[in-house]
């Protein structure tokens, strides 16, 4: 199930992938083919708290995921 945010921007995609037993609810922006820049968020944060960072970082030249943990 993916989570309604669109407040986002149409450059911000929202998914949730299964990893094991969990599902995991990631936000991400960019060329999959371009370097990885992982964004990892602290207690008690969502990925959401990265919304403002994702656009530009992509346009950098990266592929930005960040994953909500638990």
């Amino acid at each position: 199930m993916d989570l309604p945010w669109p407040h986002l921007g149409p450059h911000i995609e929202s998914m949730t992938l299964r990893v094991r037993d969990l599902d995991m609810h990631v936000l991400h922006a960019g060329e999959r083919s371009s370097p990885l820049l992982l964004l990892l968020h602290g207690f008690p944060e969502l990925s959401y708290s990265w919304r403002h960072l994702l656009v530009p970082l992509s346009e950098l030249g990266f592929f930005v995921v960040a994953p909500d943990q638990r």
